[in-house]
């Protein structure tokens, strides 16, 4: 209970909590495996966890000892995200040269319908001409 005068709560009423991970959230409804959370080093428990994933006859067929391993990881790891921002820095690249392509082939067949205008318009001022001389001859 709080103290009113104080706004602390007594040290009788304190009680630990301590954290566990669970594997989803029927562990909690169910009490299912709980472990509880260590502290010494979790990192390393993570990295364990990694390494495990990864086939141990990649190390063994290569000679190499754990730390090595994780540092071949990492280097391969790094390699794939390089790998990953080179491929989006060329897909921005193509996406603005196409925009350019696009807005200069719009240009040009812009251009090219002016011109069509303008040849129509002298063709049927050609026609024009022709057929005032034909009526002017036959007259």
């Amino acid at each position: 209970m709080v103290s009113p005068g104080s706004g602390t709560v007594p040290a009788s009423h304190l009680t630990e909590v301590s954290l566990h991970p669970v594997e989803s959230i029927s562990d909690l409804h169910n009490g299912g495996t709980l472990h509880p959370y260590l502290t010494d080093d979790p990192a390393s428990q993570h990295w364990e966890e990694l390494m495990g994933i990864l086939p141990s006859s990649l190390c063994v067929q290569a000679g190499c000892t754990p730390a090595q391993g994780r540092g071949a990881f990492l280097l391969l790891l790094a390699l794939l995200i390089l790998t990953c921002l080179a491929l989006a820095i060329l897909a921005v690249y193509l996406s603005v040269l196409q925009s350019e392509s696009l807005r200069v082939l719009a240009h040009t067949l812009r251009v090219q319908e002016e011109t069509l205008l303008k040849l129509r318009l002298a063709s049927l001022n050609q026609w024009r001409r022709l057929n005032s001389s034909e009526a002017r001859g036959l007259s």
